[in-house]
Parts: C-alpha cells; sequence; structure tokens
C-alpha cells in the first residue's frame, strides 16, 4: 500500500477515533445546551469512518454495497442533528420540539428506505462497481435522483445551520464567536470535501468527504478544550436575553431604518392597546403618535440628549437642541400621553441599531412610566415650598415677639434667654437659606469646566471673614479644572462650614487642600478638608454610607447629607473618617481632561 493510500486511511481512523472520543464527552454533559445534539452527531460521524474502513477492506462487490449502506445510517443522522445543535446552541429552543425531530426524522427514514428496497427500483443508485485505485478498493455508484434530493436537502440543512451561527457570531463576544467559527470550520470542512467528490475532483475510490471529518474533529477538539464548547454555551444567554426582554416592566419597541415597526414586548404592546401582530410593519407615528417626535429627534440630533417633555410627543427644546455628538449614546427625552382620564408620563430613550459597515438598520426605543416619580416630585416642590414659606414666616414672628419681650423686660437673666432665643432663630434661619440653596443646586445641569482652585479660594476668604475666630488654612495649588459645573463648589462650601460650626476646640482650625489628578489615586482631583474639632460621630456617618436612616440611627446632619447627593451625582465620591485630634473629609472630583493645567 502506497504512502497516501496510508494515509488516507489513518486519515479516516482518526476522524473515527476523535468523534468518538468527543461523542463520549458530550454525550456525559448532555445536560448541557446543545450536547446531547452534539453527541448524537459525533457518534454518527464515527459510524459514517468505521463503515468506510470496512467498506474499503470488504473482499466483493456485495460485501461493499452492504458497508456503503450502512454508512448512510450515520450520514442521514448527520444531517439532521447538525441542524438541531444549531438550534439548541443559538437559543432557538422555541423550535426544539417533538414535532421538529418527527419532521427531520421523515427524510434519513425515506433515504434508507430507498437505499433498502434500491434493486428493485434503482432510484438512488442506477448501477455499483467496484473500483481500484491503488491497492484501495472501493465503491463507485452512478446517482440517482433520489440520491440528488438527499444531497439538495443536506446542503439545505446545513445552509439553515451555518446561517444561524453566523448570525450568532455577527453578535457574539469574544468567546462566543470563537466558538461559533471553530463550529463553522468543522461542519463545512467535510462538505467542501463531499463538493470536490461529487464534482469528481477527487479519485473514485476515495471518498475526500471521510477526509473532512479528520479536520472536523481537530477543530471540535480545540474548542472544546481551549473555547470551553462543552461548558459555556451562547443559548442560555439567548434565551436569558429574550426572557429578560418580555417580562420588563418597561415597554420596548423596535423599528426599522423606515421607522416601521418591527417588534414590541408585552409590555410595550399593553401601551399600543392592539395585537403586536396587527402593528407590525405600520410606521410608528400610527400605531404611537406620541413616539414621532422623539425618533424623528433621534434622527436629527444624532445622540444623546435631555429633552424635556410635550404634550403627545417630546418637546420641542429637547429635540431639537440635544446638543450631543457621540452616535452611540441614546437619544433620550421624555413625552406625556393621555390614558383615559389621566396623562402619564414616559421616559423614552432611542438608540440606534447597527450591523455591518455601521449601517443603521433601526432604533430600539424603551419607555419607562415616570408618572409616580413626577408626581412626587411636585409633591415634594410643593411640600418644600410650603415648609419654607411658613419657617421663614414662623421665625420672623418669633423674632419679632422677641423683639417686643426686649423692651418690655428689664431682668438680666431673661434679656439673655431672648439674646439666645434672638441668635438661635438666626441660625435656623441661616440653615434654612443655605439648605435651601443646597437643594435648589440640585436640579442643577451645568457641568462646565471650572476652575476649582479659584472656586475654593473664594470659599475660604469668604469664611475667614465670616468667622475670623477660627484659623483656616488653604494649602493653595496650581489651577485645577474639574467639568462638574458650579454646583460642586456648593457643596464644598457646606462641608468647609459643617467643619467649621461644629468645631468647639479652644483654638479652631480646618485645614483645605487639593490634589491635582495627575498626583492623585484613581486619576481625580482630591480635595481635603480636616478640623481639630470633636470628629463626626459615626451614627452620623453611617447613614449616609448605607444611603437610608432608621428610626434608630440616622443623621441629623442635613448638610452632610446634601453635600455627598450632589459629589456623587457628578460622578464623584467622598469619605468621612477621623484624622488624630478631628475629622477628616475626603471627596473625589473627575479631573476636567479637555484642558491641561492653565
Amino acid at each position: 500500500m502506497s504512502t497516501h493510500h496510508v494515509v488516507y486511511v489513518l486519515l479516516i481512523a482518526a476522524s473515527g477515533v476523535l468523534s468518538a472520543s468527543l461523542s463520549v464527552g458530550a454525550l456525559r454533559n448532555r445536560d448541557i445546551v446543545g450536547a446531547l445534539p452534539l453527541g448524537i452527531l459525533l457518534s454518527a460521524v464515527t459510524l459514517w469512518s468505521a463503515g468506510k474502513l470496512v467498506e474499503l477492506a470488504s473482499p466483493g462487490l456485495a460485501a461493499t454495497v452492504f458497508w456503503a449502506n450502512v454508512q448512510y445510517l450515520g450520514i442521514v443522522v448527520v444531517v439532521a442533528t447538525w441542524l438541531l445543535f444549531a438550534l439548541a446552541y443559538t437559543g432557538r429552543s422555541e423550535w426544539l420540539t417533538g414535532r421538529t425531530v418527527l419532521l427531520l426524522a421523515v427524510e434519513p427514514v425515506l433515504v434508507l428506505a430507498a437505499i433498502g428496497t434500491n434493486g428493485s427500483h434503482g432510484l438512488f443508485r442506477t448501477s455499483t462497481d467496484l473500483v481500484a485505485y491503488g491497492s484501495l478498493t472501493g465503491l463507485m455508484s452512478t446517482p440517482g435522483p433520489a440520491f440528488w434530493i438527499h444531497s439538495a436537502y443536506s446542503y439545505l440543512l446545513l445552509l439553515l445551520g451555518a446561517v444561524l451561527i453566523l448570525r450568532l457570531v455577527a453578535r457574539s463576544g469574544r468567546l462566543f464567536r470563537s466558538q461559533a467559527v471553530g463550529l463553522l470550520l468543522a461542519v463545512f470542512s467535510p462538505w467542501i470535501g463531499n463538493g470536490l467528490f461529487l464534482a469528481g475532483v477527487a479519485p473514485p475510490a476515495l471518498d475526500t468527504t471521510i477526509i473532512g471529518f479528520s479536520v472536523t474533529g481537530t477543530v471540535l477538539a480545540v474548542i472544546t478544550v481551549r473555547h470551553r464548547l462543552l461548558d459555556i454555551v451562547p443559548a442560555v444567554r439567548e434565551v436569558a436575553r429574550d426572557e429578560l426582554i418580555e417580562s420588563m416592566t418597561d415597554a420596548v419597541l423596535v423599528v426599522d431604518h423606515r421607522n416601521r415597526l418591527v417588534d414590541a414586548n408585552p409590555a410595550a404592546e399593553s401601551l399600543l392597546g392592539e395585537p403586536i401582530g396587527d402593528a407590525v410593519g405600520e410606521p410608528i407615528d400610527e400605531v404611537f403618535p406620541a413616539l414621532a417626535d422623539a425618533v424623528e429627534g433621534s434622527e436629527s440630533d444624532g445622540g444623546a440628549s435631555d429633552g424635556g417633555r410635550a404634550e403627545g410627543g417630546a418637546s420641542d427644546g429637547g429635540l431639537a437642541d440635544g446638543g450631543a455628538s457621540d452616535d452611540d449614546e441614546p437619544f433620550r427625552t421624555e413625552i406625556e400621553r393621555r390614558e383615559e382620564s389621566a396623562v402619564r408620563y414616559y421616559d423614552v430613550r432611542v438608540s440606534p441599531l447597527e450591523r455591518g459597515l455601521g449601517a443603521p438598520t433601526g432604533r430600539l426605543i424603551s419607555l419607562r412610566d415616570v408618572s409616580d416619580q413626577r408626581q412626587r416630585e411636585q409633591q415634594l416642590e410643593v411640600l418644600n415650598r410650603l415648609l419654607r414659606h411658613n419657617f421663614r414666616n414662623d421665625a420672623t414672628a418669633i423674632q419679632g415677639n422677641a423683639s417686643l419681650l426686649r423692651e418690655e423686660v428689664t431682668d438680666p437673666a431673661a434679656l439673655r434667654r431672648l439674646e439666645t432665643i434672638n441668635r438661635t432663630v438666626e441660625t435656623m434661619i441661616e440653615r434654612n437659606e443655605r439648605f435651601s440653596h443646597l437643594i435648589g443646586r440640585l436640579d442643577d445641569s451645568d457641568r462646565d469646566s471650572i476652575d476649582l482652585t479659584a472656586e475654593i479660594e473664594g470659599v475660604v476668604a469668604d469664611k475667614r471673614r465670616r468667622h475670623p475666630e477660627v484659623t483656616i488654612v488653604f494649602d493653595r495649588a496650581d489651577p485645577i479644572r474639574v467639568d462638574t459645573g458650579e454646583i460642586v463648589v456648593s457643596a464644598l462650601d457646606e462641608l468647609i462650614t459643617n467643619s467649621i460650626d461644629h468645631n468647639d476646640a479652644e483654638r479652631p482650625r480646618v485645614r483645605v487642600s487639593v490634589t491635582p489628578a495627575e498626583r492623585s489615586e484613581r486619576d481625580a482631583v482630591r480635595i481635603r478638608i480636616r478640623d481639630n474639632g470633636p470628629g463626626i460621630p459615626p451614627h452620623e456617618i453611617r447613614p449616609i454610607d448605607r444611603g437610608t436612616e432608621t428610626p434608630l440611627e440616622h443623621a441629623s446632619g442635613v448638610g452632610l447629607w446634601l453635600a455627598t447627593w450632589i459629589i456623587r451625582e457628578v460622578d464623584g465620591s467622598i469619605t468621612f473618617a477621623e484624622d488624630g485630634d478631628g475629622a477628616a473629609v475626603t471627596v473625589f472630583l473627575p479631573a476636567d481632561r479637555s484642558s491641561g493645567p492653565e
């Protein structure tokens, strides 16, 4: 036997051994999605390879035909289980039913029946003969119409499975993409060999299909070991994504590049007021008029925006003045929609869907009902306004009555108490104004770049003027810019004020320092405020760190709460700690990367 004949036989044997080994591993892990059809597929390849080896060793035509027919027990199973595996692997569980299996079993049964009865009709093979190629002898047959129908059907199922996996490749991460590409290489290798054999490129006795399966076994072994084929499959992710979208309380709609509705989840279907099947293909401005302006705004804006709201759609200002340029960011606005006797408010986000070379294929629209949130905001706004107004009126009344009493009272002790009342009320009024100012800044959306060094220097100068009894040191640095807007200055002002107001040391001191981003941790600007006071009690800090209060443990320092909210609002962080003989507050703010030091 010549060398290339030996290689041919060894490749067939290697294909069988690799397939058998991998099939055992797959069947042992059959609880993993897709492992069972993969195990059956590999077992069928093993049978196919074994049948081919015996065929080559068979002594006569009858035995050779018999073992060629045995191979089809594996061939027909390979084709059907490939599609079942592709469906399972890509998460198409809705197609993995008993009915699908029965339908896929029809063609294999018919093929095996045609092969078994071929002698009476010749539909599968019109003639058979032995052909020698060197020392090897194999079956050479003339295909009949049933063979060509089977071949066309096999290539169709191969193509369907490949399309499913190619779609997965287009949208998957690196791990699943490597798996999918390996699977495509594994499945196409034998069928490329089959195409060469059917085209007459290969010698009649050398079926190159089976050689391709040696490549299949090698590739499957590699992706099983290196890319965890039998450990992690994308079907779980695909099913989870579908379930997530279906169970979301947020409405999700998909429109194509012509703004026609393509899909919607159940939450969106309830908003549409009609079955999704009736609305698919219709323009979005007809099935959901309130979204028309939002979709148009996302087209003209080309990026994110914080739009306002408008009746029946997005506000003109929000859509026309979006002001963002990053196409990857969702366009955002708010719409209001009248439903029966009430008006509901929705936070709308429109994200572009892109495939291939970046050409837009459609948009993903999500709507979150924020009506209850808006109602609470309005209630808090009214309550805040009433409390501020009533507080000022009541405080003014207390001060006025205290002044009248001071004119009538001559007792020194009583006068001192009246003076204490007056100072306390003045402090309450001052704190009320300060906290009201901070609360008002929470809604400030300005995030312009500011010179933080100059701003803190101004705050320190103001505190020195107001509190000459306190030594305030500012470790002045070179100009440092942050892109937080003026809102953060109010928070730092409150933190410095807190260090002054609660410092009961005989000689109170407060030290403020700023460290540039390149010399501080976390690539952010660091501000430290230290004092020699009693420190901040732990029961004041714990609720702020957790973000919640309890009846037994709450923070009375409203200013600390407000300062913390503001700093977190601008993507900063704040920590409270003891620093030797006092408190230390450390704030990290995002550095302005658009400009260097001045």
